[in-house]
């Protein structure tokens, strides 16, 4: 009898012993949960900031460790490395060192400083933009993007190369004409306007049989003053950034791998081919030339789309 009641109590204390385990993992679980950071993808940066005053600056990103270390406001940080975090990679970490330390602060915190003269006009207008608008045409073919989530893996950047065309003409153009040319874009963008015309859900027809599988793209009308052109480059690189914000991608320029999700089409044409266009390059250089009297290439529109998808 004794023996069998020794069982009994070892049995009990066993059982004990898992339901404080098991609570114990839960908390701990939770606390984890709430703490740490996944990591779901990460890119390499070299962009000059500020912190903001009174951000959260943490020693460990896995952790979430904040640090005793103060920061200035006042004084610029190198960050090299955005993280997109959280259960689906819609929190956004930059990494900075400071005295031979890494550092992360959440991207709402900082705010890069603008080389460029024209990013550097839209930096102190606040970063404006215009909203997006839904005008759906039933003209065009919906078909699935052909990528193995079966998402948009970035986007392409054109402008349509017609002197002053508008928006308006240029979609009335694209949809009598879709049953001979088969081109359409998904969105229209002006200085005033975002107007989005096909469903992003589903892929265009705009910069050939290689890149329509696995992009958003937008067309852009041609601006003719300082405001309005840079407007309109705020408009595009906040479409930019909103739709990549939205497919849980990062702010990586295109290459010649193949890889990245910011293009234009004349990327499209010098590296995954199908294509022969060079759009929005002149467009580009010229009116920034002319109205800003610099320069503008697809490497300041990528910090530009930074900016804003640091915001979001």
């Amino acid at each position: 009898m004794r023996k069998r009641k020794n069982k009994k109590q070892r049995q009990a204390r066993t059982y004990l012993l898992l339901s404080l385990l098991l609570i114990g993992g839960l908390v701990l679980g939770t606390y984890y949960n709430h703490q740490s950071r996944t990591v779901s993808n990460s890119y390499i940066v070299d962009e000059t900031v500020k912190l903001s005053s009174g951000a959260n600056v943490y020693d460990s990103l896995s952790a979430m460790k904040k640090t005793n270390t103060k920061f200035n406001p006042e004084v610029t940080y190198k960050v090299n490395r955005y993280y997109l975090t959280g259960k689906d990679g819609n929190e956004v970490y930059a990494r900075f060192n400071y005295d031979g330390h890494n550092y992360f602060v959440q991207s709402t915190d900082i705010s890069i400083a603008m080389t460029n003269a024209i990013n550097k006009y839209i930096a102190q207008a606040g970063y404006p933009h215009a909203k997006i608008e839904q005008q759906i045409s039933p003209r065009f073919t919906q078909q699935k993007y052909k990528t193995a989530s079966g998402k948009p893996r970035g986007v392409i950047i054109h402008d349509t190369g017609n002197e002053n065309s508008t928006i308006s003409s240029e979609i009335s153009y694209m949809e009598k004409n879709y049953t001979a040319t088969r081109v359409f874009v998904h969105t229209f963008i002006d200085a005033r306007q975002i107007l989005n015309i096909a469903d992003t859900k589903y892929m265009a027809e705009g910069a050939g049989p290689r890149a329509n599988p696995s992009f958003i793209q937008f067309e852009m009308p041609h601006e003719y003053t300082a405001t309005t052109f840079a407007n309109q480059l705020a408009n595009a690189a906040y479409y930019t950034a909103y739709n990549l914000k939205q497919n849980n991608l990062p702010v990586i320029k295109g290459n010649k791998d193949g890889g990245g999700t910011v293009w234009t089409h004349a990327m499209v044409s010098n590296y995954l081919g199908g294509t022969d266009h060079q759009d929005p390059v002149s467009y580009w250089s010229a009116s920034a030339q002319k109205l800003f009297g610099t320069s503008y290439t697809i490497n300041d529109f990528i910090v530009l789309v930074q900016a804003y998808y640091n915001q979001m």
